[in-house]
């Protein structure tokens, strides 16, 4: 993880590293149905793929396949057995192999960084970037990821918000009601390690054909949207079409702690923010909160940091801190689940799928596991376990 807030900025602004190295061990499986990236004691990066996250083990020197710390970073994106990544001003598109991730396929991509991507088909990856040089401008780029080639790109014009907030971050974007609805904010920095956000998250609404932009909402009860989604998830549809999305002011990503976290709604039959649902985290956790996975019938899991465990944002992704919460949607009310306190500021470290919240955490006691959250029955166990030459398990992935 990264050891000042400044960086953690800039680097989910300036994404800039990609891929591979081999390893002497023959017990590495590229093939499994599902991946986790590590970061390791001896600072190497690793992706471990596995046939079930429900029990066993695994370790880094006999079971990890090497990903140079050079080339790569977490903020990968991965989707039926291919990895993608923005580097040196190349989209690159990845298989995972042995001895390494291969790279297979590139387009250009001149000085961009990824804020925000959405898969609106199964083979179609909508790209929010922006510029490398004044993090102001944003590009959209329409990408076929089978034969990959660039069907659309549009630069789209925000209106600035103020003279000083002149940062661009984009926090989702979403296909609904079959308009383009992108959600932003602006930054500024304050000095050499610190920045802050404008009080005030935006949603434009563009149409989804031409990109053209139709309108913007503003909404004042809380500030930056979302956050970049390579690196940790923050919104989704539930069953019925609604779109949920949280906001993330705390001093991990928008920096302006006085507003809450919150999750808003955008209803099913509609493209604007509901103005009368606000489910305030801040107020039942009495803390922050970054990142959120829908967990079905109208429950989430938000993980949420504890302001009395850490000193401020020197130790805050080293400090064991993190617990998770679930969420009902309708009552509003929280639930934390009774799972050890985990660490690292951002990560993605929940996988849903049949009924089944797979959790990772990276705990005191320096055992790295694969929590099992059981939707239906509550119960909670223990599922994989990595060894400790683990240090993070900064996401988990559905791979085939």
């Amino acid at each position: 993880m990264l050891s000042n807030r400044f960086t953690l900025f800039l680097s989910s602004l300036l994404l800039h590293l990609v891929v591979s190295c081999g390893t002497d061990d023959g017990e590495q499986n590229a093939a499994g149905k599902y991946s986790l990236y590590t970061m390791n004691k001896d600072l190497s990066n690793t992706i471990l793929t596995t046939n079930t996250v429900d029990s066993g083990n695994l370790t880094i020197s006999k079971n990890g396949i090497d990903v140079s710390t050079k080339l790569f970073d977490r903020s990968i994106i991965v989707k039926d057995k291919h990895f993608y990544f923005l580097r040196a001003g190349k989209f690159r598109k990845y298989i995972l192999e042995p001895n390494g991730l291969k790279e297979i396929a590139q387009l250009d991509m001149q000085d961009r960084h990824i804020e925000n991507i959405s898969w609106i088909h199964q083979d179609t990856l909508l790209l929010f970037t922006s510029d490398n040089k004044t993090n102001r401008r944003l590009w959209i780029y329409k990408i076929a990821v089978h034969d990959f080639k660039i069907n659309q790109q549009q630069e789209i014009k925000l209106p600035p918000a103020a003279a000083d907030f002149k940062i661009l971050s984009v926090g989702f974007g979403t296909i609904h009601q079959q308009q383009l609805l992108v959600g932003y904010t602006f930054n500024k920095v304050i000095n050499e390690t610190d920045f802050t956000t404008i009080d005030t998250l935006y949603v434009a609404t563009l149409d989804k054909a031409t990109l053209r932009l139709k309108n913007i909402q503003k909404d004042i009860r809380s500030t930056y949207p979302g956050g970049v989604n390579t690196v940790q998830s923050y919104s989704f549809h539930d069953e019925n079409g609604n779109f949920y999305f949280m906001s993330c002011p705390g001093i991990a990503l928008g920096n302006s702690p006085s507003k809450p976290t919150a999750i808003f709604r955008i209803d099913s039959n509609s493209t604007h923010i509901n103005p009368t649902y606000f489910l305030n985290l801040t107020a039942k956790t009495h803390n922050h909160a970054y990142g959120m996975w829908y967990l079905g019938n109208n429950q989430a899991i938000v993980r949420s940091e504890r302001r009395d465990r850490y000193t401020d944002f020197s130790d805050h992704h080293s400090t064991y801190q993190f617990e998770y919460y679930v969420v009902d949607l309708i009552r509003q009310t929280t639930k934390k689940l009774n799972l050890p306190f985990d660490k690292g500021t951002r990560k993605e470290s929940v996988l849903v799928e049949n009924g089944k919240a797979y959790i990772t955490i990276d705990d005191a006691k320096d055992q790295h596991q694969v929590w099992v959250y059981d939707i239906t029955s509550k119960n909670i166990q223990v599922g994989l376990t990595l060894d400790q030459a683990t240090d993070f398990i900064v996401r988990i992935d559905r791979l085939n």
